[in-house]
């Protein structure tokens, strides 16, 4: 280049480092500081890109700009619920249920169905106790009297008319006074052997009709209870966001002081424990003595075991302090959620609305599709079953599978609305009063393919299970007890796989509320940032399980107590038979209800922590979007 410009371009950098050689400390600081924040945004960037990482642009909150995730998997629902429709509408037009509720004769002809049987809709047995000797009748004979019965004969039964001998005799047809049961069998009234047979039942009966009419004097008690159970919830969240702290650290304290009492008074067994030696040379009683210091010796080394465990525990309490903070930090936010979007309460009941709807579909539409075979021509039951073909047997497999997925589905959706709610609430809880909304329109038009996928996972595992225990109730018919230990064991292994896919699916649905991609990348960051954090996600879920067990302990036995006092102190009192049945109601509605509670809750636990985390590393190590109790775990963090 010319001489003049070298001149110009040297004198520009002589005046640069003259004024940065001029410059005060503070701005030398500030320049170096700003090359570090350089420096570390670069570093930081890169470990994303190397998926090690949070991407910082995630301390912003949630994704706002979303695609839609997993379209093909969204397709194959798609072209699966609408097979499930076609296969319903062929179970509805070709079964006929009707074959599996009416009574069959010996020739196979089901009695008030089968065609010429029409009025004839009761089963009768003339030789009672040879029950492969029947006949449909047209009414059940009311007195012994009668000579002849209305009858349909078939090719044990020939003449229904009265002919008396032994049961055996095939040609004995005995007439006695009957009743129809059931609307389909008629059964001796007068007979005491068969009354005692059936007194069980009838005095059964008696008892569900007492507690159908003390559950119809009491149900205003059981609404009462469900709204004493919903103000115990709600204080319960605020008990939590406001004590959580104390309880943890008695319950931890407690269960130390256990222990070392359990190694006390193991010690003081030992020291009590007297052994007499008499001296004798007989083996038995040596070996008696042997046995006696054996006996003693096991309280001695259990005190030692008892008092290892505490030390053990009591070091993990040190070790673990900060963890066990910041997861009490991460309970009371979790409360603190609750608290202000109560409407995320009204995702569980809806959703297990919904998840009851596709259970009785299941077996509604799956009786239809079973209805569809052939009764089995080799049976003597009055009842017969059914022999399905092949192509009827796979669409009842594929009805199965596909109520399956679409149960999973609801639970999904579940727990992605109140993640996605919880997240929305985390970071942006100043700028946007409504959560649920937001959630639910991401569910639907971004995120649906990705929830269809988590939830594919889980009901192939479901289906999987329930041909595993099939399988082995067949092995039991069988008196087979090799495979039916086999398909036990493969049952409970599965089972254990179960409890991981719904683990995995929970934390997917986590990130996806949160990084809006697909279930594999959001499952993958999930589980890469439960790894780079195992003891905090270990100490909070653990701590958070143990608020959910007390949660649901407290709240259905609050509900129950209460209705039980009122119950049996108030005036109703003397309008039901006992306590009992409504008590187990109370029970049953305070469990029901605790447990919404406790589903949003347990919820919230895990998405509050996994957006902590991603705000700390988006932040490098300064959650700046925290609530007040993480803040201030992060800034006594710091300042020791």
């Amino acid at each position: 280049p010319p001489r003049s410009t070298q001149s110009r371009s040297s004198a520009a950098s002589d005046v640069y480092k003259r004024q940065v050689s001029t410059q005060s400390t503070w701005g030398r600081l500030f320049f170096v500081r700003e090359i570090d924040q350089r420096k570390m945004s670069s570093t930081r960037q890169k470990l994303y890109e190397e998926g090690e990482k949070i991407d910082p642009s995630l301390g912003k909150g949630p994704v706002e700009e979303r695609g839609c995730t997993d379209i093909i998997c969204l397709f194959i629902y798609l072209a699966t619920f609408v097979a499930l429709v076609i296969v319903a509408i062929f179970g509805f037009n070709h079964g006929q249920p009707e074959k599996l509720i009416y009574p069959y004769d010996v020739d196979g002809n089901a009695c008030g169905y089968s065609e010429g049987f029409e009025e004839y809709r009761y089963i009768y047995f003339p030789a009672p106790g040879n029950y492969t000797r029947n006949v449909c009748v047209r009414t059940c004979p009311e007195s012994s009297e009668e000579l002849v019965v209305d009858c349909k004969p078939n090719k044990r039964v020939k003449v229904c008319a009265f002919v008396p001998g032994k049961t055996s005799d095939p040609n004995t047809f005995l007439i006695y006074g009957s009743k129809p049961v059931l609307d389909r069998i008629c059964l001796p009234i007068n007979s005491e052997e068969l009354y005692q047979k059936i007194r069980p039942a009838i005095e059964a009966a008696d008892k569900t009709q007492e507690w159908a009419v003390d559950l119809e004097k009491s149900w205003k008690v059981i609404v009462g209870v469900a709204g004493l159970s919903i103000l115990l919830g709600f204080l319960f969240m605020v008990f939590t966001r406001y004590f959580a702290g104390i309880i943890t650290w008695i319950c931890l304290g407690l269960t130390l002081g256990l222990i070392v009492a359990l190694g006390f008074f193991l010690k003081n067994k030992y020291d009590n424990f007297d052994v007499i030696d008499v001296g004798s040379e007989d083996s038995q009683q040596e070996q008696e003595l042997k046995k006696e210091k054996d006996d003693r010796d096991t309280y001695l080394y259990g005190a030692y075991i008892a008092w290892g465990i505490a030390a053990i525990f009591a070091v993990a309490i040190v070790c673990l302090y900060s963890r066990i903070k910041l997861a009490i930090a991460v309970v009371k936010c979790a409360a603190m959620f609750v608290n202000d979007c109560w409407s995320s309460l009204v995702v569980p009941p809806v959703v297990l609305i919904l998840v009851l709807f596709h259970i009785c579909w299941l077996f509604i539409v799956g009786v239809y599709i079973y209805s569809i075979g052939e009764i089995d021509p080799k049976s003597n039951a009055v009842i017969r079953p059914l022999i399905l073909d092949s192509k009827t047997k796979y669409y009842l497999y594929f009805h199965i599978f596909g109520c399956f997925w679409n149960i999973a589905l609801s639970l999904a959706f579940c727990e992605f609305i109140l993640a996605s709610a919880c997240a929305i609430w985390y970071f942006q809880r100043q700028d946007k009063p409504f959560y649920i909304l937001p959630s639910i329109k991401r569910a639907i038009f971004n995120h649906l393919g990705s929830l269809a996928f988590g939830s594919f996972i889980l009901a192939i595992v479901w289906t999987v299970k329930l041909w595993l225990e099939y399988l082995a109730e067949q092995s039991r018919q069988a008196h087979n007890q090799v495979t039916e230990f086999i398909f036990r064991v493969l049952s409970y292994c599965v089972s254990c796989f179960e409890r991981f896919i719904k683990f995995l699916n929970k934390n997917a649905y986590i990130q996806i509320a949160i990084q809006g991609k697909s279930f594999c990348e959001s499952a993958a960051a999930a589980l890469s940032l439960m790894i780079r954090n195992a003891v905090r996600f270990g100490v909070t879920s653990g701590l958070g399980e143990i608020f959910v067990f007390i949660g649901k302990a407290l709240i259905t036995a609050g509900a129950a107590a209460g209705g039980y006092f009122y119950v049996t102190k108030a005036d109703i009192r003397h309008q039901i038979s006992s306590p009992i049945l409504p008590t187990i109601a109370f029970i049953i509605v305070g469990y029901v209800i605790a447990d919404l509670f406790m589903t949003v809750y347990s919820m919230s636990v895990d998405t509050v922590l996994q957006c902590f985390l991603v705000d700390e590393e988006a932040h490098d190590g300064r959650a700046t979007n925290a609530p007040g109790d993480l803040k201030n775990i992060l800034e006594d963090n710091q300042k020791s």
